[in-house]
């Protein structure tokens, strides 16, 4: 069972247990965390990997690129993530340099999750 660092849902950083401890989130709540994390991350942002990431401001927020092209990116970031199995990108409108929607997944353990 894979675990993450639990992050904070609306300044995505740690989140600490009651003891003061850095929190832990488990599967599947991990891996709909992790999947967030890679769609959310730019191209030549990983300082390790900088081929990882979705190229939001040299093709997306041109307006350069074909949603359909988008929604695979965020496909293939989201298995990326250890025990996905399948991912769909459902989009809903692009603002600007806003894009709302959520990446619904299948993991191996049989899970259906839905993040955004």
């Amino acid at each position: 069972m894979a675990t993450s660092l639990l992050l904070d849902r609306e300044t995505w950083d740690l989140c600490l247990t009651t003891n003061g401890d850095i929190a832990l989130a488990s599967e599947p709540y991990s891996q709909a965390q992790d999947v967030s994390s890679e769609c959310r991350l730019f191209e030549g942002e990983a300082w390790y990997d900088t081929r990882l990431g979705v190229p939001y401001f040299s093709q997306v927020f041109s307006g350069a690129q074909p949603v359909q092209i988008l929604k695979a990116r965020l496909v293939d970031a989201a298995l990326r993530v250890p025990g996905v199995t399948a991912a769909q990108a459902v989009l809903g409108e692009i603002d600007g340099r806003t894009i709302s929607g959520q990446i619904q997944f299948s993991t191996a353990s049989g899970d259906q999750v839905a993040t955004l």
